[in-house]
């Protein structure tokens, strides 16, 4: 294993400031297309179900 103390280093290599931004992008898209493919399916595609009529008692 790696000396715990050392573990600050790893921010000498990368740099989050450059590379943060790219990766909430990343995330960003992922999420966009996972929602826009479950939408497109018939089964969950809750839009442009029918509404529901519940009868007044």
């Amino acid at each position: 294993m790696a000396n715990p103390q050392d573990d600050w280093k790893i921010w000498l290599v990368i740099n989050p400031a450059k590379y943060l931004v790219p990766i909430w992008i990343a995330v960003l898209a992922t999420v966009v297309v996972i929602h826009v493919a479950v939408i497109g399916s018939p089964k969950y595609n809750f839009l442009a179900a029918p509404a529901k009529v519940v009868a007044a008692k």
